[in-house]
């Protein structure tokens, strides 16, 4: 299993947060991995809709998709994501501090296959990357 979970406090209101990373079209902006998504998706998830994507990840380009399994409006987003044979569940949680909010980026994993030789790897890349993410997120909605 491949368990990542970061967070940063960002210098914005929690529903304006939620309002930014509930909007997957505002993905490429902070989240380095995903190179595009089409521009008529839904502002907030459907709870059992699809969403394509085009991924970048550390294997090359690829197609997927983000499946939303929970949306509890301006607090939590969990996704299923479907990309390279991986299915990660990718959880963002909006939190107030004071004015400002704690955005958190939790990711589990589970690995099959031949995906399975790579756990060990993909352990130590997730908490990285993920520290990438949200820093990235902090940064665009605080410039």
């Amino acid at each position: 299993m491949v368990r990542s979970a970061e967070s940063v406090i960002v210098a914005r209101p929690a529903d304006e947060v939620f309002r930014y990373v509930a909007d997957l079209r505002n993905e490429p902006s902070w989240h380095v991995d995903i190179e595009s998504v089409p521009s008529d998706t839904d502002p907030v998830p459907v709870v059992g809709k699809s969403y394509p994507l085009k991924f970048k990840p550390f294997m090359g380009k690829t197609d997927g998709t983000f499946t939303a399994l929970e949306v509890e409006l301006d607090v939590r987003l969990v996704y299923r994501a479907d990309f390279a044979g991986l299915q990660p569940q990718i959880t963002y949680t909006v939190e107030p501090v004071g004015e400002n909010a704690r955005f958190t980026r939790a990711v589990e994993m589970r690995p099959t296959g031949f995906r399975v030789l790579m756990t060990p790897m993909m352990a130590a890349m997730a908490p990285r990357r993920n520290k990438v993410f949200v820093q990235n997120l902090q940064r665009v909605l605080e410039s």
